[in-house]
């Protein structure tokens, strides 16, 4: 009997397994029709959650001067500037003059230069970014690459590398009706754009004193207004009104970044203007900061073999803003439990997903499991 009662206390123990109670989706809010521009073509971006939607046929058409977006990008990328640093300085030659007089009898938008004027890089892209010069994109084009066929190359080349598969610019300026995009697109370039500081900085300035051309303003007039910081306007003729813009919103208490690109817009850049409002007015309230799950909540349960239970709990919480009627997935993966174990144990995980959110939040045993008595490792099996 003493054999036999010394293999059943000491044979191993059963580990247990534990059961989610998560409910595996679960879906915030009820979702709502957005005022999407009635035509031309439209596109939102929540930062975190990723794309909110699109209008339109999402066909590439002509994008205009938002193709100015990728020129300074690209210059930046090549020639970095830090804050309050002016960069290079770029002396106006007869030929830039030239371009300026060719361009502006093409109603392009232009400043004036004249040969001999000294211009930093700093000053180039804001006259580039805010009064939107065609002329400044061509002379920072030929100072990075030595000629704009070989600019227009790479400025596609990074595009591709940006994942924009439909865009593809003909010009530096997007005068050309062959530079077209799409307002997806135009959002992931103006992600990337806006990550450069400088480039941010300089979108955010209602306007600069440039030598010759003198004060110049940005046109983008509603900058400052529903927490919007940039970024760029375009217009053509074949184009319409185009407008790609960065705002700052808060959404219950928190501040979140969306970005937004309307095109082909009718009435030129008002029509642009309008369209944009009307939607971010609209998306605002579609906004909301949900508690995806709290610290402590309780993610799965278990039960031993000897009738001991207990919970398994988050222990971090998640809070994300969501548009409504956003669905939230959530997987759980849990460990084997061994018999003995310290409460606050980590024994598995929670995966959230929303959109472009993820979260993968540890699971801990809210209190300790303190194994099977005597009598039951005595007994067991009989």
């Amino acid at each position: 009997m003493l054999a036999v009662g010394a293999f059943q206390y000491f044979r191993p123990l059963p580990v247990t397994a534990a059961t989610s109670v998560a409910p595996a989706s679960e879906r915030f809010g009820v979702a709502s029709a957005l005022p999407w521009p009635a035509g031309g073509e439209a596109a939102l971006y929540l930062e975190g959650a990723g794309a909110i939607g699109t209008s339109g046929a999402q066909s590439p058409i002509p994008m205009a001067s938002t193709a100015k977006m990728m020129t300074a990008l690209v210059v930046l990328e090549d020639h970095p500037l830090a804050f309050g640093q002016p960069g290079p300085v770029i002396t106006v030659t007869r030929a830039d003059v030239a371009t300026f007089q060719a361009e502006r009898t093409q109603n392009e938008s232009v400043l004036p230069v004249t040969a001999g004027e000294q211009l930093t890089e700093y000053q180039l892209l804001q006259g580039l970014l805010l009064p939107s010069a065609s002329n400044y994109g061509d002379m920072l084009a030929r100072w990075d690459l030595g000629d704009v066929s070989t600019f227009v190359n790479r400025m596609n080349t990074r595009a591709a590398a940006l994942g924009m598969s439909v865009t593809h610019y003909a010009d530096v300026s997007g005068f050309s009706p062959l530079s077209v995009s799409v307002p997806s697109d135009l959002v992931a370039l103006a992600r990337t754009a806006m990550g450069q500081p400088v480039f941010a900085e300089i979108v955010a300035q209602p306007q600069a004193t440039l030598p010759v051309a003198g004060t110049v303003h940005n046109l983008n007039t509603l900058l400052g207004q529903g927490g919007i910081v940039g970024i760029k306007t375009g217009h053509t003729d074949q184009a319409g009104g185009c407008f790609v813009t960065a705002a700052d919103l808060s959404v219950d208490g928190t501040s979140v970044r969306v970005y937004g690109a309307v095109m082909g817009q009718p009435n030129a850049l008002q029509g642009a203007f309008a369209a944009m409002s009307t939607l971010l007015h609209g998306l605002s309230p579609a906004l909301h900061l949900r508690s995806i799950v709290h610290r402590n909540d309780v993610v799965a349960s278990y039960r031993t073999p000897w009738g001991e239970a207990g919970s398994i709990v988050a222990d971090q919480s998640v809070a994300w803003v969501l548009l409504d009627g956003t669905n939230v997935v959530r997987r759980v993966s849990l460990d084997e439990l061994p018999a003995t174990l310290p409460a606050g144990s980590r024994v598995g995980t929670l995966a959230i997903e929303a959109g472009a959110h993820r979260a993968d939040v540890p699971l801990v045993t809210a209190t300790a499991i303190q194994g099977p008595d005597t009598g039951w490792r005595l007994t067991r099996g009989f």
